[in-house]
């Protein structure tokens, strides 16, 4: 028995042809895959030579299944687009509690209109294997919004090509979570009144900029990607970085460290301003 340790040019034509997608759009929908694998050598596969052919095994497995299921299964990846508008109307309440699992998704978070009557209101595009979760309930008079995005079949959800564009109201106090999951998030919170910030980074990228007003907390936990932290001119800051195996960023022009903590000079006297904890995770930060 004789095993090929070389691919021609003729072998990957025939591969792609092979398959139900190109190889390169195999690549693009499941890309998120590579940053896991990469996560778990970082985490297992540098401290023994056991857990670096457990990652071995594991990349073979992954992409041998990905091709094997793109060949067998041709229908299953061909997913139709669709697109909802989701909103929740603002009635009463003072202040609301919004969770946002986004799951395998590029997102876009803002605010509305100043005169809008909704808490919130999106436009979701995502494949037909995936549906988003909507849960809401009032407690006193702080709104509690809870939006998730589930797909029916794990392989095809690493696949999709979901697109949150999410607007949220600039009228009342909002404390904010937001799950990164797999994808790319860009979290433009600059007109929002956020009482606090909950950002669990995930796999992927993350970027975000930071209330003009008012005091706020946030709270980072690093992941496997990147994360970039724009603070707005004039909003004084107090930043912390608890470990982690990534890299930190931080602009010392404005915020100068002194000890174990990054601080604006005139952070005890300002009115607007924001203090971030980070949990590193195995990506990197930016804060600036």
């Amino acid at each position: 028995m004789s095993w090929r340790t070389s691919w021609n040019d003729e072998d990957l034509v025939s591969l792609d042809h092979s398959c139900s997608l190109p190889l390169a759009e195999i690549a693009a929908r499941y890309w998120p895959l590579i940053f896991i694998l990469i996560g778990l050598e970082i985490i297992v596969g540098r401290y023994s030579i056991i857990g670096g052919l457990i990652v071995v095994v594991l990349w073979v497995a992954i992409v041998g299944g990905v091709l094997w299921y793109s060949t067998t299964q041709p229908n299953a990846l061909i997913q139709v687009g669709t697109t909802e508008t989701i909103s929740q109307p603002l009635g009463d309440i003072k202040s609301a509690t919004i969770d946002l699992n986004i799951g395998v998704s590029r997102t876009d978070v803002a605010a509305l209109n100043s005169d809008s009557n909704d808490l919130m209101r999106g436009d979701f595009t995502h494949d037909s294997n995936v549906r988003i979760d909507k849960n809401y309930n009032v407690s006193g008079t702080d709104g509690r919004l809870s939006l998730s995005e589930n797909s029916a079949n794990w392989m095809l959800g690493v696949g999709n090509t979901s697109h949150w564009d999410v607007k949220l109201s600039p009228q009342i106090p909002i404390a904010l979570s937001v799950n990164g999951g797999i994808g790319r998030a860009t979290l433009d919170l600059s007109a929002l009144n956020l009482s606090s910030i909950n950002l669990d980074a995930g796999v992927g990228s993350v970027a975000v900029t930071t209330p003009q007003n008012a005091a706020t907390t946030m709270k980072v936990n690093g992941g496997v990607g990147s994360v970039s932290i724009t603070i707005p001119q004039g909003i004084a800051a107090r930043i912390r970085i608890n470990g982690g195996l990534g890299g930190a960023n931080i602009d010392q022009g404005r915020f100068p460290k002194s000890g174990d903590v990054y601080q604006s000079a005139n952070y005890a006297t300002a009115e607007n301003k924001i203090d971030i904890e980070v949990d590193g995770g195995l990506g990197s930060i930016s804060i600036r």
